[in-house]
């Protein structure tokens, strides 16, 4: 799956440094151009809106400041996006319900593969 990542622009919003890098070199690795990390959500926003984005590893909790506001301007501009965080069970809107969210600490692979299919769909047999 992340054969199908080089050159794709992916934005990620973490406001844990450490994981906002590691998530940075995990895509790096395999040729994506990230774009941030964005620590937090007014950055997130103007990085949304001021770049052309095939997909977006999401946050939940931004330094005490939920995310939706950018999931939903994402959603606008019809920019696919995960989430990874530890608050995936108990804090996902109803308008996110569909969303696929990993749970923190996801494995990197997952991650990629995750990003992958999320801009290039697999198709369905049958």
């Amino acid at each position: 799956m992340p054969e199908r990542l080089p050159g794709k622009r992916v934005l990620i919003v973490e406001d844990n440094p450490a994981l906002a890098f590691d998530i940075n070199d995990i895509f790096s690795d395999h040729g994506v151009e990230v774009v941030g990390p964005a620590m937090d959500l007014p950055t997130g926003m103007q990085l949304v809106r001021d770049n052309n984005l095939d997909a977006a590893v999401l946050d939940i909790d931004l330094g005490g400041e939920f995310v939706w506001p950018l999931a939903r301007e994402l959603k606008g501009h019809k920019v696919p996006f995960v989430f990874v965080s530890a608050e995936c069970t108990d804090r996902l809107p109803e308008d996110f319900f569909e969303a696929t969210c990993l749970d923190k600490p996801a494995p990197s692979d997952m991650i990629l593969t995750t990003v992958a299919n999320l801009i290039h769909p697999p198709v369905r047999q049958g």
